[in-house]
């Protein structure tokens, strides 16, 4: 096989990964959307619906990815990928088909569980289809799907609720979902698994979950990029679940003008700075390892007074023209510090490394973030009123200095893990 064939493989491979997130997020996160015609369509509650977009997924997501990753990983990556995508797209047709509550908490759940395959499995193949020096922007690449995903929910979502109804908005998005899977298993080639030495046999991981646990926890760099991942998943979850009421309530926003500008703003800030970021993380790193940390560590110091600045500006324009920059920086990171997660980590190891990453991280922003906030804002009323969600955000915000300080204490590791 000539190095031309090999490189077209691994750019076609780029775009169906890329895709399969687009369509993950994108499935996931378009009942924001659609909530109102749900809620007047089968008469549910405000608990039902919080429970049906949080709790029902997140809780299923967070806990089946560890063990089916671990499965993908030792049976075959793209086979078990491309079933998940199915399961998951048929998961939300069953969704617009359902009647009762019951019935689409138990959609929300097979989707939850079909999705947490997605993202582990994906980063496990990314290591090998690319080399070592091209990871970050690939890395990058690979989570500008969520970027695009989440703007076409918000946009398209709605338009086709509008146009088609909320029922056939999501059987028309189950379609293109099965489709792409069906693509994937028939064109999509499992790659040869990379070592991380030139004398380091490839495996795939069979020890236990216990053993994996144990090794990444002696990875003194790994432990310290989680910590980091922790702390930027609860400020994201913490900031971008309040954001849009913040919008609403602080600008007197209509919720379907927020939805427009706010996922516009994110979609000009993040698409860029998810490709860009992992371009120039990768030509830094190729001089120094030790700037797959130190990268995203800049960023995040950057963020700070841009977020802070945008909580705090008296004109909605210039608030979202601030959330786009924001956008830019922080997405920015994701392509490094997945790169920084997997450097010191065993070839087979790498789709199980992802999944205890989601499941952690997962936990603390999804459950931990927007808890935290709405707690802050409560505390906040009695003193500063109608400002308590302004200033609730100013103060999760001010938390990404805990994301900065593990990446630089995490840059002496890698280098001397790697020597």
């Amino acid at each position: 096989m000539t190095a031309s064939r090999v490189f077209s493989h691994t750019n076609y491979a780029l775009l169906l990964l890329f895709l399969a997130n687009v369509e993950n997020y994108g499935q996931r996160l378009i009942l924001s959307i659609l909530l109102p015609g749900i809620k007047t369509d089968v008469a549910l509650t405000d608990g039902q619906l919080g429970v049906l977009m949080g709790g029902g997924f997140g809780l299923f997501f967070a806990l089946a990815g560890v063990p089916l990753a671990r499965f993908a990983e030792q049976r075959g990556r793209v086979k078990w990928l491309s079933i998940a995508a199915l399961f998951w797209s048929m998961a939300t047709g069953f969704f617009g088909l359902a009647r009762t509550f019951l019935q689409m908490l138990a959609a929300r759940i097979a989707l939850g569980v079909g999705e947490s395959v997605c993202v582990p499995t994906s980063h496990s193949l990314l290591t090998d289809y690319v080399e070592d020096e091209q990871r970050p922007f690939a890395f990058g690449l690979h989570s500008t799907g969520a970027v695009v995903g989440a703007t076409l929910c918000l946009i398209l979502g709605g338009y086709l609720e509008a146009h088609v109804g909320w029922r056939n908005a999501l059987t028309l998005l189950a379609c293109s979902g099965a489709a792409l899977s069906l693509v994937m298993v028939a064109t999509l080639r499992e790659p040869a698994r990379k070592t991380l030495t030139a004398a380091a046999p490839a495996h795939v991981a069979t020890e236990s979950l216990g053993e994996a646990i144990r090794h990444l926890l002696s990875i003194k760099s790994y432990v310290f990029v989680l910590t980091a991942v922790c702390f930027a998943t609860l400020v994201e979850f913490g900031l971008n679940q309040w954001l849009p009421s913040y919008y609403v309530r602080q600008f007197s926003l209509s919720v379907s003008d927020v939805g427009f500008r706010y996922g516009l703003a994110v979609a000009c800030g993040g698409i860029p700075g998810s490709l860009l970021g992992g371009l120039l993380a990768t030509c830094l790193a190729r001089r120094d390892i030790r700037w797959l940390v130190w990268f995203p560590a800049a960023m995040y110091a950057c963020a700070l007074p841009i977020g802070l600045s945008m909580l705090l500006a008296s004109r909605v324009e210039v608030a979202l023209l601030l959330n786009g920059l924001y956008s830019f920086v922080i997405f920015a990171t994701n392509g490094p510090l997945w790169a920084a997660s997997f450097i010191r980590v065993p070839p087979g190891m790498r789709a199980t490394t992802s999944a205890i990453t989601l499941l952690l991280a997962g936990l603390t922003g999804l459950t931990l973030g927007p808890a935290l906030a709405g707690a802050l804002s409560d505390f906040w009323s009695g003193r500063v009123g109608p400002h308590s969600l302004q200033a609730a955000l100013v103060s999760i915000e001010a938390m990404v200095v805990c994301v900065a300080i593990p990446l630089v204490l995490t840059a002496p590791h890698i280098a001397r893990e790697g020597s």
